[in-house]
């Protein structure tokens, strides 16, 4: 059964004009199903395809309205005199050819109905019926709808079900007009009255009422209405509110924006159009956080670009839509693009709930994106402080089951028991301890295959999410752990081979010195860098203790002659203890080791720099030292100084940088630009360290960063830890804009990147105390990522 209106004198052609080609515009539509879609082949290849095209489902609902359009000039009350014919014929025999076995039309799962979408259903099916009676055909079609209708009819007083966007007032509309055109519908389907929407009061109740205008109809106030429409000629982007004005208004430009959707999809209409930023966003962050980013960059890169220069134009799919628009921002920023954080200013707390849509809708996800993107702060932090305050207090009350109770939108889709677990992952791991193996194995094994979101009607959308994107993660994820094990059973022998397993903390740092690499080398390629670091960052704990617990001045004094006379063959020094000869042969064969590994690509020997970085730390620490055998109280800016060489990032990091791939020349490690972000990071570690060995150090005669202050200040440790860890939080807010948001430092983005992922683990080792030293806390945390088998969800 099909529909044919063209006619030599039909008026459509003259509104045939397309929009202009964007990202939004490649869309593959399904009819029912979210796994209909490309569902066979390589998941890799599929999600390549969702970075550069949009797959959603047909919105019977939407379709329905557009099918109801009459051709111009016809008025809305001529509709049915002989001789007018629907303006899109092509949504006439969608809807012909695809009501579901049930009698219904709405969204269909593989196997089943989705259980809380029976409501759903009821309008789309309603919307359906409408169409076909207003044209006169499909009384079989009719007939089986009522029926399902009547037997589902129990579902609209269920509170389980999830209510459409303005059920209330549109549904009640469509019974009214259903009666009449002389359906025969149970009463009992009437809801009652037709909810009268009250008069507008904000920019967000106008915006609703012109959000939900085909449930007003002709009581609708269309002049203030299309101040809402878009540049491309919609409403919100909702084809059943633009199909609205056009029904009532025969708007030239709402036709135009239906005819671009109808025509390139052959009669079948999505929720809502277009979708495309949104959908590439949403499969970046997919993407991102299943840490399986690295299989593709060059998508990615050509998606964010796209995005980006989206955003330079103003582009309304971002800046009309709050989720959008925050998504946007925390995605590109974190990718290095420069942006101004001034576009979110807008969404003030009492903005957000009286002047958006959003916010009269009570979009609980557009408000975590919002807290998201509002973390992502510089040296811009005021502007968007007000922003992280009120979201994140908003997020907590979701979380809080007593307010969570009373709040009037709970049966929402947006606050199923996954959106709440991932809200609270968001509140109780803040950006700064993200760490990928951590955050990759949660996402995971909390990964939720199902992509239904529900606006006026439910639509899925693969981009979204779907079990495709969940089997390359585990494999992904599968690899790198046994990959683990193995590196970590080398450094087992490793330190077996140097002896140092003999050395009481060796043994028991290792696998926490590998776990600090895993988090800070994040990329699978970098093995090399992650053994470099590891050993090194193992070597500096024992020169560490040599120092500060078990070595004597003698032996401070003949390692660091060891060094400043460094040989490559033999040293012209002799070793005045086993300890120091054990200690200087490990770190001399893993420097040379690392040298050699590194000179591929950096075309020269990097030796005497890493030698230095080691000589200015064991100078360091011999001072350190001094001051403890002298009772010596140094100034704080001397300590502060010497310090931030002493707790040893130079020795332990910089010789694993030059395994990452990139060349790093002498004149880009010794610039401004590579020495600001070295010594902003070493500070902050070392006044991390500090304020959490503060009450240890103390004990021992010992000062630090915090004993200094409160001397200075005459303030109370208290105090001077809480003015500490602002200054933390500020130093690790610059290391975050240096790693991300420049892009002339001479440095490799991938370089940069490491002091960040380096900063974040920080927060591990010392958010609440010193787990480093405290080292055997760390077990649980370490053993989960390395040892510990995934328990992901079976992907659907």
């Amino acid at each position: 059964m099909s529909l044919n209106c063209s006619s030599p004198m039909d008026p459509r052609s003259q509104f045939a004009v397309r929009l202009p080609r964007d990202a939004s515009m490649d869309i593959i539509m399904s009819p029912n199903s979210q796994n209909q879609i490309g569902s066979d082949g390589d998941p890799k290849e599929r999600i390549r395809r969702l970075l550069q095209k949009v797959e959603i489902s047909s919105s019977a609902y939407d379709t329905a309205w557009a099918a109801m359009v009459p051709s111009p000039p016809a008025a809305y009350s001529q509709q049915r005199q002989q001789g007018v014919v629907p303006h899109f014929p092509e949504c006439v025999n969608w809807i012909l050819e695809n009501q579901l076995k049930d009698g219904s039309w709405g969204l269909q799962l593989p196997d089943s109905r989705h259980p809380r979408l029976v409501k759903d259903t009821l309008s789309s099916t309603l919307a359906c019926v409408l169409a076909l009676t207003q044209w006169g055909i499909g009384e079989q079609l009719i007939h089986s709808a009522l029926g399902f209708m009547e037997r589902n009819r129990g579902s609209l007083s269920d509170p389980r079900q999830w209510d459409p966007v303005g059920f209330d007032v549109i549904f009640p509309a469509m019974i009214h007009t259903a009666g009449t055109q002389n359906l025969n519908l149970n009463h009992h389907l009437l809801l009652g009255n037709r909810e009268s929407a009250p008069s507008p009061a904000s920019g967000g109740r106008n915006a609703y009422l012109a959000y939900i205008s085909e449930g007003l109809g002709a009581s609708q106030d269309w002049g203030t209405t299309m101040k809402f429409q878009r540049k491309n000629g919609s409403l919100f982007n909702s084809p059943s509110a633009t199909a609205a004005a056009a029904i009532h208004l025969r708007d030239a430009d709402s036709l135009r924006y239906l005819r671009s959707i109808v025509d390139p999809m052959k009669g079948a209409v999505p929720s809502i159009y277009p979708h495309g930023i949104m959908a590439r966003l949403c499969a970046i962050d997919n993407i991102k956080h299943l840490g399986i980013d690295l299989h593709f960059q060059v998508e990615i890169k050509q998606a964010l670009d796209d995005i980006y220069t989206s955003w330079r134009q103003g582009d309304e799919e971002i800046f009309l839509d709050c989720a959008t628009c925050a998504m946007a921002f925390r995605i590109l920023r974190l990718s290095g693009y420069r942006l101004s954080p001034y576009a979110l200013t807008r969404y003030t707390e009492d903005g957000f709930w009286s002047d958006t849509l959003e916010g009269y809708l009570k979009d609980e996800k557009a408000v975590l994106e919002l807290y998201r993107a509002s973390r992502i702060m510089y040296h811009d932090a005021s502007v968007l402080e007000n922003q992280m305050c009120w979201t994140r207090d908003f997020l907590m009350q979701l979380t809080d089951p007593e307010s969570c109770q009373n709040y009037d939108v709970i049966h929402r889709p947006t606050l199923h028991k996954s959106f709440l677990s991932k809200v609270h992952d968001v509140l109780n791991y803040p950006l700064y301890v993200e760490l990928e193996p951590m955050a990759y194995k949660r996402n995971i094994e909390q990964y939720l295959t199902d992509n239904t979101r529900m606006l006026k009607s439910s639509y899925s959308c693969a981009n979204f999410g779907g079990g495709f994107f969940l089997k390359p993660a585990v494999d992904e994820y599968n690899a790198q752990q046994s990959l683990h094990l193995k590196k970590l059973e080398h450094l087992m022998q490793w330190l077996q081979e140097h002896k140092l397993d003999e050395m009481r903390v060796a043994k028991m740092k290792m696998n926490y010195c590998y776990f600090n690499s895993v988090t800070t080398f994040c990329d699978p390629s970098l093995a090399e860098a992650r053994i470099a670091f590891s050993k090194s960052t193992v070597l500096v704990s024992l020169i560490d203790d040599l120092f500060d617990i078990h070595g004597t001045r003698e032996e401070h004094l003949n390692i660091i002659q060891l060094f400043e006379r460094w040989d490559v063959d033999r040293p012209k020094v002799d070793f005045c203890s086993e300890a120091v000869e054990t200690l200087y042969w490990a770190i001399h064969s893993t420097l040379c080791e690392t040298v050699e590994k590194a000179f591929p690509t950096q075309g020269r020997s990097v030796m005497d720099h890493v030698v230095e970085l080691w000589l200015d730390m064991l100078k360091a620490m011999f001072k350190e030292a001094e001051w403890s055998r002298t009772n010596t109280v140094p100034a704080f800016d001397e300590y502060i100084t010497n310090a931030t060489l002493t707790i040893g990032l130079g020795p332990f990091l910089v010789p694993a940088l030059y395994l990452v791939g990139h060349r790093l020349s002498e004149d880009a490690v010794k610039g401004t630009q590579f020495c600001r972000l070295f010594n902003v990071t070493a500070l902050g570690c070392r006044l991390f360290n500090d304020i959490r060995g503060f009450e240890r150090e103390a004990e021992q005669g010992k000062v630090n960063a915090v004993s200094l202050q409160s001397i200075d200040q005459n303030n109370n440790a208290e105090q001077v830890i809480k003015q500490t860890e602002i200054w933390i939080k500020n130093l690790n807010r610059e290391v975050l804009r240096m790693s991300m948001d420049e892009k002339d430092y001479g440095v490799p983005d991938a370089v940069r990147d490491v002091f960040w992922k380096f900063v974040k683990g920080l927060y591990l080792f010392y958010a609440k105390e010193d787990l480093y030293f405290n080292s055997t806390k760390l077990i649980k945390v370490v053993e989960s990522i390395i040892k510990e088998p995934l328990n992901p969800p079976i992907a659907t």
